[in-house]
This record gives C-alpha cells, sequence and structure tokens, in this order.
C-alpha cells in the first residue's frame, strides 16, 4: 500500500495571506509558484518546501489569478485581475515584459489563465469583455490581431498543447471549444 504525505512550509511567515488562486511546479520540478489573491508570487523550493523568493503586489497588489512556468524553468508567466500579463525573469527576480492591451479596461471580475503556446513563441489570453483571445509576441510584446473565441460569456479556462498548435477554451456559457491551426506554418 502507497501513503502519500502532505508538507507546509516551515515558516508561518512565508505563507499567503488570502487565497492561493493558482499553482504549479517547472519542468525540472526543483521549484514551484503560487499565486494569491493577496496580490503576491511566490516560489518554493521543491525539496524543502521553502519560500525563497516573493514578488510582492506583483499586478500592483491585484488578485493574482495564474502561474505557469516556461518549459525551461528560467521564466514564470502570470495574470492578475488587473488584466495584464507578466514574464518574469526568475534569474534577477524582476519582471521582464508586462503584454498591455487586452482589451480589458480596469480589472476584471472572472478569474482566468495566461498560457504560452506550444513553441512559446507567444502569450495567449481570453479578454473578459470581448471574449475575444489576446495574443502576444512572447519576446517583444507585440500584439497580434484578436481571435474571436465564438463564446457567449467570459472565457474562464483555456489551455494549450504543449506539442501541437491547438488549444482548449471553457466558458461560463457552459461550453468548451477546441481550437487548431488549419496549416502548419501557423503558430498559435
Amino acid at each position: 500500500m502507497n501513503t502519500q504525505q502532505c508538507f507546509v512550509g516551515s515558516n508561518p511567515g512565508d505563507q499567503h495571506s488570502a487565497p492561493v488562486n493558482s499553482c504549479c511546479w517547472s519542468s525540472n520540478a526543483k521549484v514551484f509558484a503560487t499565486g494569491s489573491a493577496d496580490g503576491n508570487i511566490r516560489l518554493w523550493d521543491g525539496i524543502s518546501n521553502k519560500c525563497f523568493c516573493t514578488f510582492t503586489g506583483a499586478h500592483g497588489g491585484s488578485e493574482i489569478v495564474s502561474v505557469t512556468f516556461s518549459r525551461n524553468s528560467k521564466y514564470l508567466l502570470s495574470a492578475g485581475m488587473d488584466s495584464m500579463v507578466k514574464l518574469w525573469e526568475l534569474s534577477t527576480s524582476r519582471c521582464l515584459i508586462a503584454y498591455t492591451g487586452a482589451g480589458s479596461t480596469g480589472s476584471m471580475t472572472t478569474k482566468t489563465n495566461a498560457v504560452f503556446n506550444h513553441t512559446e513563441d507567444y502569450v495567449l489570453f481570453p479578454d473578459e469583455k470581448t471574449t475575444s483571445l489576446c495574443c502576444w509576441d512572447s519576446r517583444n510584446a507585440e500584439r497580434q490581431p484578436l481571435l474571436s473565441l465564438s463564446h457567449n460569456n467570459v472565457v474562464t479556462a483555456m489551455h494549450h498543447s504543449p506539442v501541437a498548435a491547438a488549444f482548449i477554451t471553457c466558458s461560463d456559457d457552459q461550453r468548451m471549444r477546441f481550437w487548431h491551426s488549419r496549416s502548419a506554418a501557423e503558430s498559435l
């Protein structure tokens, strides 16, 4: 019989002060990240479970709704209720790029996540107000044309295939939609 063990960080001061909305492991399993309603992102050692870095007020104090690592575990992508997506360089603990112009003005009302596409050339984020997909070049933050997601309500989650130009979206309209590229030349 296999058993599981649960570990909690030993320093209570390292814990978030509001609900944790998102967590993820780095691909090398050495680090995991948490994003919280307290507006902070924390990085944790995957062996000792100790917090070794905190991005305080990562989105200007707005609630953090998603965190995800790049495949090489050198960067962290975050989304906040401020309608912004940010790319963090972990070696310097600084924000490299803020992806703006998602179409939403001000803060969002529904939590949703930002993702990389399968090649990590693009960052994708559903816009709450227009139910369209915002897409930016991940390296220079150049925004691409909006893509209508054909949902009748806000998109609450999206996930991109790790190996193909395909993604799925889920919405409050009770539908999940599957999207794929018709051409190998397209990279979303």
